[in-house]
């Protein structure tokens, strides 16, 4: 009977957990893109890395080397990406307010910024295990 009872209560924290890891999941993936004012801003702004770094897999997956084969230093995309990103979000994001649109966190510098962080930090690991 205590065994019985011990798996229903297991099965049903199993349910429960799965339940709060989806739905934990489908905010920190919605986050970025709801209104500013609707969203968390500490979940957009993981979100972001996250969905950054799914694409920039996703990218490594189609071209699987380095972009830029100069002698450069090896990382600066970590640093120079995210700001170039954050700015032209930022301006993006300027744009829209000024005609009226909504402007979700994806269009601020940091949310430009982040998801750049994301995608090249995917990029520098994979490309960096070869």
């Amino acid at each position: 009977m205590i065994e019985f009872l011990v798996e229903i209560l297991g099965e049903v924290l199993l349910q429960l957990g799965g339940e709060a890891v989806i739905e934990g999941a489908w905010r920190l993936l919605g986050d970025p893109f709801r209104q500013r004012g609707r969203a968390h801003p500490v979940l957009a702004g993981i979100g972001l890395v996250v969905i950054g770094g799914a694409m920039g897999l996703m990218l490594w997956l189609v071209f699987p080397v380095r972009m830029m084969k100069s002698g450069g230093i090896p990382g600066a995309s970590l640093v120079l990406s995210p700001i170039l990103a954050g700015l032209v979000m930022h301006s993006y994001g300027r744009w829209r307010e000024s005609r009226g649109g909504s402007v979700s966190y994806t269009a601020t510098f940091w949310g430009g910024a982040l998801f750049a962080f994301g995608m090249a930090s995917a990029r520098f690991l994979l490309i960096g295990r070869q």
